[in-house]
């Protein structure tokens, strides 16, 4: 459900944003603490008249909980007259018939059981929102469920709880708030603001949230980070979509509740996971979404997947490793690896598994027989330990090759294999060049790990980096005569990998690397 604040300054802007509004919201708030010369009934009647379909909540908010207020001297006869104002402004709702009526939590009990006194003795079906606002940060979620349980005890229709999010993993535990209050068979609006919330406003519908709110138009929030009517349309045509396609009727039979995914790294801007995975998940009708977060609190970002029953989550560059410490159980692969790029959440569970090195061994084996060959493994870092642990499963040898002496002397006793510095490269007879470093992507595309003279002595070259499609390592290699593995293979393949973990289903692998590959060649 889409709801659009009516902010106007006043009574007439207030009519006209009414009309238009009614054209496209499920729900208009009347915000009063506004609209400065706001006539209630006036107002109330003119949604009616426009739409006897969209719900009216009715809202005065207190200066410290909204994003918006109009100046007023701070005296404390003065608030006590803005407070009496607005239980006037409340009462006066219940009696018109609003639908809705919202109280902040921090108005107390008094006025909370004043207003639902009110509504009994009216024989009101006017339904209260009890609300909290946070305009400086995110709470822990611990603390979120406190509050939650506090609204809860006045038995409202609806609970609103709404933070500002400093940083991306600031949405997960809001989030988390949604699953939490569906169990607890409560409605509840739980969103994040500014512009590191706004990926709440996306998910929140997928989850359940009782109504999202929406603006007219850019520039006219009533809280930082809504998005327009128009795109929360668009957001909801997806989350609904269509599901008449015999798989998805299917597993809308054995599941009722969406089903969603994420990425955890940093960065996570130019990853194409989500299109790919998206893609993939429509494709077999699974109902749900995959987002990416970039995440600077990694436990934080763990405690969130737990609360928001997230079903699963692909890890990336820097936490794979780190993340191994903050989960229930590992999987004797990502074990023995040592790095961990798929969580699996089974009733809050978390099981780090890794897909990295079955995707590496799937692009590697549709070029070549990897069994009794030599790689020469460039990097150190979570995919050159799933490169080694791959080609070893398969009976082929790696050699390990790094810039840092400490972290590739490591990783080459961890497997028992050879160690060269970078600049001895030249001195390696090899069959395979493997690249598991981030040098030459995009967008730091001229940029190659290593000069194209010492590739001459390779038959096969891969760079598991897959944007851009080749780069110039590859670009190198295939002027030596070399036979070149993109890093697209495995990219498809690592994550069609992840989502048989998820759902069970195969995904069709081809159509994930179409996708892919078309998203890249559109930036060429």
């Amino acid at each position: 459900m889409i709801c659009i604040p009516i902010i106007a300054i006043s009574h007439k802007e207030a009519l006209r944003d009414i009309e238009r509004s009614c054209l496209l919201a499920d729900a208009i708030e009347l915000r009063m603490d506004l609209i400065a010369d706001g006539a209630l009934p006036e107002l109330i009647s003119a949604v009616r008249r426009n739409s006897n379909t969209v719900r009216i909540i009715v809202t005065w908010r207190k200066k410290e909980e909204a994003a918006q207020t109009v100046e007023s001297p701070e005296a404390g006869d003065q608030i006590k007259d803005q407070k009496d104002k607005k239980m006037a402004m409340l009462k006066q709702a219940i009696e018109l018939g609003a639908d809705y009526i919202d109280i902040e939590l921090s108005e107390g009990n008094d006025a909370i059981e004043e207003l639902k006194s009110h509504g009994a003795k009216m024989g009101s079906s006017t339904k209260i929102i009890i609300s909290y606002h946070n305009f400086q940060r995110t709470p822990s979620l611990n603390r979120l469920k406190g509050i939650f349980n506090q609204c809860r005890e006045f038995k409202p229709a609806v609970v609103k709880i709404v933070t500002f999010a400093r940083k991306p993993e600031d949405n997960l535990p809001v989030l988390s708030l949604i699953p939490y209050a569906r169990k607890h068979l409560q409605e509840i609006i739980a969103l994040c603001m500014g512009d590191k919330g706004r990926i709440s406003r996306v998910m929140a519908p997928l989850l359940g949230n009782f109504l999202n709110f929406a603006t007219l138009e850019q520039g006219t929030q009533s809280a930082p980070g809504q998005l327009t009517a128009s795109e929360m349309r668009q957001i909801n045509k997806l989350v609904n979509g269509d599901k008449t396609s015999q798989k998805h009727q299917v597993l809308s039979r054995q599941e009722s509740q969406p089903r969603n995914y994420i990425l955890l790294g940093n960065p996570v801007g130019q990853s194409l996971s989500p299109l790919m995975h998206n893609t993939a998940l429509c494709d077999l009708g699974i109902e749900g979404r995959y987002n990416a977060f970039c995440v600077y609190d990694l436990a934080a970002a763990i405690q969130g997947i737990r609360g928001m029953d997230v079903r699963g989550a692909s890890v990336t560059i820097p936490f794979k490793s780190a993340v191994m410490e903050y989960l229930d159980d590992i999987s004797a692969d990502a074990r023995n690896i040592g790095a961990v790029n798929t969580i699996i959440n089974s009733n809050g569970r978390l099981t780090g598994v890794n897909t990295d090195w079955r995707g590496l061994l799937a692009a590697l084996r549709e070029a070549m027989t990897i069994k009794g060959k030599k790689f020469v493994i460039i990097g150190a870092g979570g995919t050159a330990r799933s490169a080694a642990y791959g080609i070893i499963q398969e009976g082929g040898f790696p050699v390990i090759v790094n810039r840092t002496a400490e972290k590739g002397k490591l990783l080459a006793v961890k497997f028992n294999c050879p160690f060269y510095a970078l600049d001895d490269i030249e001195k390696i007879e090899a069959d395979c060049l493997i690249n598991t470093t981030p040098v030459g992507m995009y967008p730091h595309v001229d940029k190659s790990p290593v000069d194209s003279a010492s590739l001459a002595g390779y038959k096969y070259v891969m760079d598991v980096i897959y944007n851009p499609l080749e780069t110039k390592l590859l670009k190198d290699a295939r002027q030596r005569g070399c036979h070149v593995l993109p890093g697209l293979d495995m990219f498809v393949h690592q994550g069609a990998e992840q989502i048989k973990l998820w759902t069970g289903l195969d995904p069709n692998r081809a159509l994930m690397k179409k996708t892919v590959k078309e998203r890249l060649a559109e930036g060429e």
